[in-house]
């Protein structure tokens, strides 16, 4: 026997307000899709023939816009700490949910099936995920990132972080003239809402401490100023698209105080974490290219054009439920093969040390 106290490593517990708005961002997502990715922007026409469906778009639009920002800007709240074993579980999820899609289409659209399986699987195509090959390079990048993170001084982020800001706004956001940054749809793009993410976590302005129902407020007003101004740009026959890029300032404005405001709140629940462990698998599954346009985006264009508004908005309200909850409960799956993959490497590389 010994007198020497055990030390228990106490094991990390994730926050579950954080992990609540994963959720919130991966529905946001989901909303966004079924959306302008789903159904036609509303142009002139539309919005005089029928303003308060085209209203009701531009809001929804504005509401569910800043899901990829917030995703990418969690990573950075936290910071990536890269691991080979956590990149290897990524692309394993990718292909999982690749076989999965492959497997429903094998069954109910077999016609899916016919050209380019390999190529789509494995993302090698310009539209696959384009969301997973960006966040794999952010995440190939996140040392170099995190080191300058810790080396700099708070004015050098800052500094950073409006020039580069600024850069994107003129070229990326105002005029469009940087084919690189498109839309938000970017590496950079990434980067800098990654940084963005860290300068807020670790260097506490009064800008960040704000109370948390400003926050929001903050955010509700940027829903506001989007839908209006969408609509009145429409009713004018103008384009008005890049109000809803990535990069607008003002939908990186109302992420990072949609962000601010689950920062400050007080909530610790297991079925939240339970369920935030496997948000990511409802983007893959249905911005499938294999089940995303046939499964998703064409039965929503269909009960647009033939449902009634209220029965249109029940039913789409049901399939992005089902979709999200449905994917969460197939990652639990996937979660359960890599755990039996992982035990089968370390026993061949146990093996071979021997």
């Amino acid at each position: 026997m010994t007198n020497e106290r055990s030390s228990i490593v106490p094991k990390k517990v994730r926050d579950s307000n954080m992990e609540l708005l994963r959720l919130v961002a991966m529905l946001l997502v989901l909303v966004v899709h079924a959306n302008f990715r789903a159904l036609p922007v509303p142009g002139y026409t539309h919005v005089h023939a029928n303003p308060s469906s085209a209203f009701l778009m531009f809001l929804t639009e504005a509401f569910s816009i800043y899901g990829v920002d917030l995703f990418v800007m969690l990573s950075g709240w936290y910071g990536i700490r890269f691991k080979a074993t956590r990149l290897a579980e990524l692309l394993f999820q990718v292909l999982f949910f690749g076989l999965f899609a492959i497997g429903i289409c094998a069954i109910f659209a077999p016609q899916e099936l016919s050209h380019d399986v390999f190529s789509r699987l494995l993302m090698l195509g310009q539209n696959d995920y384009w969301f997973v090959k960006t966040y794999i390079a952010l995440y190939l990048l996140s040392p170099v990132l995190n080191a300058f993170v810790e080396q700099a001084t708070r004015r050098q982020l800052a500094t950073v972080l409006i020039g580069f800001f600024a850069f994107q706004f003129i070229y990326g956001w105002a005029f469009e003239s940087t084919r690189w940054l498109v839309a938000g749809y970017s590496l950079p793009s990434f980067i800098s809402l990654y940084l963005l993410a860290r300068f807020m976590r670790l260097h506490p302005m009064r800008w960040w401490q704000l109370n948390r129902w400003a926050d929001l407020g903050i955010y509700l007003v940027v829903v506001a100023v989007l839908t209006v101004a969408m609509f009145v740009i429409k009713q004018h026959a103008g384009r008005g698209g890049a109000l809803y890029f990535y990069i607008c300032p003002l939908v990186i404005l109302g992420s990072m105080h949609l962000l601010l405001f689950f920062s400050k709140l007080s909530l610790r629940s297991r079925v939240v974490n339970w369920l935030a462990i496997s948000a990511f698998g409802a983007y893959l599954t249905q911005s499938s290219s294999f089940i995303g346009s046939r499964f998703y985006d064409q039965i929503i264009l269909g009960w647009f054009n033939h449902e009634p508004r209220l029965r249109f908005i029940i039913l789409t309200g049901l399939l992005i439920v089902s979709v999200f909850l449905g994917s969460i409960l197939i990652d639990k799956v996937r979660l359960v093969l890599w755990k039996f993959v992982q035990r089968i490497v370390h026993n061949v590389l146990t093996t071979n040390r021997n």
